[in-house]
Order: C-alpha cells, then sequence, then structure tokens
C-alpha cells in the first residue's frame, strides 16, 4: 500500500465526516458526542484501508467489485447494528 492511497483515505474519511458535523449543528435531535465522531472517522479509515489492501491482492475486475460490495455490507451491516442498538 502507497502512502498517497493511504492519505487518500484519511482525507476522504475526514470529508465524510463533514455530514454528521453539519447534522449536529442544525439537526434537532442529532446527538453525536466526541466518542461517536472518533469511532466513524476510525471505522471509515478502517473499512477504506480494508478495501484498498484486498484489492491490491486481487487481480481480476469482478473480484475488486466483489470485495467493495463485501466492505459495504460489512459497513451497513455494523453501522445499522450499532445505530439501533
Amino acid at each position: 500500500m502507497q502512502k498517497e492511497q493511504v492519505i487518500r483515505i484519511v482525507a476522504c474519511s475526514t470529508a465524510a465526516l463533514i455530514i454528521p458535523i453539519l447534522g449536529q449543528l442544525f439537526v434537532n435531535g442529532w446527538n453525536w458526542g466526541p466518542g461517536d465522531f472518533i469511532f466513524a472517522w476510525v471505522f471509515f479509515n478502517i473499512l477504506g484501508l480494508t478495501y484498498t489492501f484486498v484489492t491490491s491482492k486481487v487481480a481480476h475486475p469482478r473480484g475488486k467489485i466483489a470485495a467493495g460490495i463485501l466492505v459495504v455490507a460489512v459497513f451497513v451491516f455494523i453501522w445499522v447494528g450499532l445505530a439501533t442498538g
């Protein structure tokens, strides 16, 4: 994994947190604490790094698509599980 890839993943993870920051500021009932933001940032980075690592080992395009679908499915499964209970 190259340094540029890691920097891009960290930057995208940080940018993705703009949505909950705006929600925190403008939506009543959006109650994220600092720990929630840290968890989301770490979670996004782990998923991004996992996808990058797996796709670097797979040469076939269908394998990369399957890895992307799997990473998104794991993300949704964990995120919904944490959001509901």
